[in-house]
């Protein structure tokens, strides 16, 4: 069952809030109908709520708006929001929202995401336009997307990400706020309080994987790894000094996207929900597209090419909005940059997956993510009784293993600038 729309989501409420947006002080709503926007296990992070409302100013002809409220979950117990906590991600997708966004697609020169209407720093609320009134829609999350969606979020991304470093660029020069505070990714420097997260649905993978006939070793790997999953993660999310480092969208998968289709398939696409963005490496969101949303074709056959067609358009950005703080990274440099952080493609593939690709909506929240108690730990096994993820599951902690990614000491020998210097 869909979260409720919040009770303080009323007709004066929204009055207030167009008031302000449009300086008009005469809109009068005389019509408001809220509806659930999205059902149990599509979304973890935040109560949406489509609204449609009739207003008119003054005496005025009746004007149709719909809007999306996102909101907090109000009704996480205490455990959770104490876990939560250290990564603000309410007001951090508020601040970039407010603050950062209008400033990338003045750079980019398109839009990257939805027009925000009010932001509502109190209650850590967005009301924002209805992508769905202008053709937008999100893609089947459980289809996940073919080459042709990919490569437009491929190129959105590099969009916006070209746009970030050359803000933050100028932002150095100018002696404005820095885009390096956003430093909060899902592994960071000052918490580990997702690990009862992470490394449960790492050992419900092992768990799994013990019950398949010639996978044993590989569920005995996951279990070794387990001790020091938290800091390979950190080592992938530290920003390097050598790299062009930008603001990351975070979580780009297929329900943080909406697309708009022609005749002959998807022509446009807007990014949604920035939680959960940082500053680090750019293929990290590229490993967490590919490994969590690419349908399996693309993601075991095409990776090196779906990276491709983001670098061209990262340097082509970068070239087009002269930046020059670091030398351009070429083709074969941005690969060795992918395969550095690539056990990020782990966590995405063999953890991430199965919670966004969740057919079983039982416990679907992530207060059972975030527990280490029977609640969570049940719905963590059965993440992968899911047979539509257990092929890929299969494959992927094949390929990881002859790659080498489940060896815990994978980092080990190497420098500090070949592992993540740590540098800001």
């Amino acid at each position: 069952m869909a979260a409720a729309a919040p009770a303080w989501i009323t007709a004066k409420y929204l009055k207030d809030a167009l008031r302000r947006h449009y300086q008009e002080p005469h809109i009068v709503v005389v019509f408001l109908q809220l509806q659930s926007a999205l059902g149990k296990g599509e979304n973890y992070g935040a109560v949406l709520t489509r609204i449609r409302l009739v207003y008119r100013i003054g005496l005025g002809q009746e004007v149709n708006e719909y809007l999306i409220a996102k909101t907090k979950l109000d009704d996480e117990d205490a455990d959770t929001r104490e876990k939560k906590a250290p990564y603000d991600i309410y007001n951090r997708e508020l601040e970039i929202y407010e603050e950062v966004l209008p400033k990338l697609q003045q750079l980019a020169g398109e839009r990257l995401c939805p027009k925000v209407l009010h932001i509502d720093r109190q209650r850590g609320a967005l009301i924002m336009e209805d992508l769905s009134r202008q053709g937008y829609v999100m893609a089947p999350r459980l289809e996940r997307l073919d080459e042709q969606h990919l490569r437009l979020v491929l190129r959105k991304l590099a969009m916006m990400q070209a746009a970030s470093a050359v803000l933050e660029e100028r932002s150095q020069r100018e002696g404005c706020f820095s885009l390096k505070k956003y430093d909060r990714g899902f592994f960071n420097r000052y918490t580990e309080s997702f690990r009862s997260y992470f490394v449960g649905c790492l050992m419900s993978c092992a768990s799994y994987l013990k019950t398949q006939p010639g996978y044993e070793k590989h569920s005995d790997l996951l279990d070794e790894l387990s001790p020091h999953y938290m800091r390979l993660g950190l080592l992938c999310f530290q920003p390097e000094a050598e790299h062009i480092n930008v603001l990351t969208h975070g979580d780009v998968w297929t329900n943080n996207m909406m697309f708009k289709y022609g005749a002959e398939g998807p022509v446009d696409v807007l990014l949604i929900d920035f939680q959960y963005a940082f500053w680090g490496s750019p293929t990290l969101d590229i490993h967490h597209l590919l490994n969590t949303s690419a349908v399996e074709r693309v993601r075991s056959e095409r990776q090196l090419e779906m990276r491709c067609v983001y670098h061209e358009v990262f340097v082509r950005e970068l070239q087009r909005l002269k930046f020059k703080s670091q030398r351009l990274p070429s083709r074969k440099q941005f690969h060795l940059q992918s395969e550095q952080k690539r056990f990020y493609a782990v966590h995405c593939g063999l953890l991430l997956q199965p919670v966004l690709l969740n057919t079983d909506d039982t416990d679907a929240d992530f207060a059972a993510l975030l527990s280490d108690q029977p609640r969570g730990l049940n719905m963590k096994r059965r993440l992968y009784q899911n047979e539509a993820i257990q092929g890929s599951i299969r494959q992927l902690v094949t390929e990881f293993e002859l790659e080498g990614l489940l060896d815990p000491q994978q980092y080990d020998g190497l420098t500090l600038n070949e592992v993540g210097s740590g540098s800001f």
